[in-house]
């Protein structure tokens, strides 16, 4: 049992392909090795699973668009950035967003920010829209480009992180 404990040891302790060898000395012990040896024989052993893993990459905002022919060109959320870190004590943010060609407000399209799936702005045509109160943590923060019926035209998300001094410390 002691030898059998040893040779899966031995096995699961490389991570390589390796030839093993069963031998054994003049005493009558039983001993494995990685070299041929006078009183050895090759072991079979079966080829190692390998799997390749594909290369991750980091996610990056995405912009979603209506399917339909949209007007704007450009829509994205200026600040926060993506994974950015806000230190402000009383948790207040400002979003502010870049819109190409400008917002058209004649046909009713405006902006709705959410945070955390939460709305904070139904309604905007500001391109700078002030949000007070965001608690600590981290928050995926949605901007949306809305037309007079409500439906999402474009839409960016991005996370970020709010530091504030908590009262316990």
């Amino acid at each position: 049992m002691k030898n059998f404990l040893a040779f899966t040891l031995v096995l699961s302790a490389f991570s390589i392909h390796a030839e093993i060898y069963r031998g054994v000395d003049e005493d009558g012990n039983v001993f494995f090795t990685d070299t041929e040896q006078e009183n050895s024989e090759l072991i079979p052993t079966p080829t190692p699973n390998t799997v390749t893993m594909p290369k991750l990459e980091a996610k990056k905002p995405e912009l979603v668009e209506d399917k339909k022919e949209s007007v704007y060109k450009t829509f994205s959320i200026i600040s926060p950035t993506h994974d950015a870190t806000i230190k402000e004590n009383s948790g207040n943010i400002t979003v502010n967003l870049l819109i190409k060609p400008k917002l058209n407000v004649d046909e009713g399209d405006a902006i709705r920010i959410s945070i955390d799936n939460q709305v904070v702005a139904k309604r905007t045509t500001s391109l700078s829209i002030p949000i007070p109160n965001v608690d600590r943590g981290s928050h995926n923060l949605k901007a949306e480009l809305i037309n007079r019926s409500g439906k999402t035209i474009m839409s960016q998300s991005v996370l970020f992180h709010m530091k504030r001094f908590s009262v316990l410390h």
